[in-house]
Order: structure tokens, then sequence, then C-alpha cells
């Protein structure tokens, strides 16, 4: 065998213990490994959490070890290839300062709502976002409408923890914004409960959701 038909098996051969073609011209197949979610396995991959249920009919965020999952690449219809370390470690600091924010904000659960609060003495919803991330060296305003304009704008599909989302809970225009966890869960500070965690599924929040921006990036 010629040295450049050996370089190419070997080639194929680490490609096939990166990620399993799958014979379709628009999804390759990934496997569940620890610690990997929806949205880190979309991420990864470039593509969106709800295009990877959708694939692979999952009604469900849950995902076991070793289940193997098929993702789809339609920009150029291959297999989709790793990424190289430094995207890895950018992807990475992403993630880490999301977990950083979603750390903080939880230590408030259960502090009391305040109209015009912004302090753990009290918090409204623009107050308590405006708080927490100004811990990381974001100045927002300090209202869910200035909020809802300082970010990268992103689709619901494409949700990340760290994320902001947005409502309008009665009026005019977006009126309440929190922080998006993940799993369809945001934390906020309710008018009537304080700090807490609710569901964008909610029937309460599903139909009062306005659309979510990106601060982390």
């Amino acid at each position: 065998m010629s040295l450049l038909k050996k370089m190419v098996v070997l080639a194929a051969s680490v490609c096939l213990a990166t990620v399993v073609w799958t014979g379709a011209a628009d999804a390759a197949q990934v496997t569940v490994q620890k610690g990997d979610t929806l949205w880190t396995i979309a991420n990864r991959n470039g593509t969106s959490v709800e295009n990877v249920k959708q694939l692979n009919k999952l009604s469900s965020d849950n995902l076991q070890i070793g289940q193997v999952l098929e993702v789809p690449d339609p920009s150029t219809n291959q297999a989709v290839r790793p990424r190289t370390e430094e995207s890895q470690t950018s992807s990475r600091g992403v993630v880490d300062r999301a977990i950083a924010v979603l750390d903080y904000a939880k230590q408030y659960i259960g502090v009391g709502y305040r109209s015009g609060g912004e302090s753990p003495a009290g918090f409204d919803c623009s107050g308590y976002v405006r708080y927490v991330f100004k811990n990381f060296g974001f100045d927002l305003v300090h209202t869910a409408a200035g909020q809802y304009n300082a970010g990268m704008a992103i689709s619901k599909g494409n949700l990340r923890p760290g994320d902001l989302v947005f409502f309008n809970t009665g009026g005019y225009g977006i009126n309440h914004s929190g922080i998006y966890i993940g799993n369809s869960q945001f934390i906020h500070a309710s008018s009537s409960r304080g700090i807490r965690i609710d569901s964008l599924s909610d029937k309460y929040w599903s139909p009062k959701y306005r659309g979510a921006n990106r601060i982390l990036k």
C-alpha cells in the first residue's frame, strides 16, 4: 500500500473514532458521555437543542450515558467535525462563566421582592438581573425593556444557560426579565414570591414569553 493510501486510511480511522457517519446526507452519530447535556452536545456540534430533539424524537431533555444521538449538520451535509482545541477552550470559558453566574444567582433564592430593589434586601426583576451580572462586570440598566435591547437576540430553540429571558406580564412591551438556567427553567424575581425558579413551559409564563438575548459571549 502506498504511503498516501496509508495516510487516507489512518485519517478515516481517526474520524470514525470521533463521530460515526450514519449514511445520511445530513446527520452523524455521537455517543453521550458523562456530564453531557442536550445543550452541550448541540453547542459542541454547531446546532440547537430543538434540532437534536426533533431529529432523535426526544420528548424530554434527559439523556443516558452511552446513548447514541444523531446530530444534524445541514451547513456541510457531512459528518460533524470535532472542534479545534482553541474553539473548545473558548466554548469552555463561556460555559464556566455561565455556571459561575448561575451559582451566584441561585444563592439569593428566597429573597423577597421589592419594587425598585437591586440588593439582597429585596429585588425587583430587572434589579435582580442587574445585581447578578454586575458582579461579573456587566453594567445593565435597571429596566426589563432596557435589558432586552442590551445583548444579542437569541431564538428560544437556541437558549443556553446564562441567557436573559423576557416577558410581558401585562400592559405594553417588555416588563419582566429573568436568567435562563437550562432545561426550560429560569430564575427571576417574582412579584408575589421573590427570587425563585420557574419553567418557560408553565401555563402562566409560556404565553407571556417575548424573547431572549445573550450577554455572555
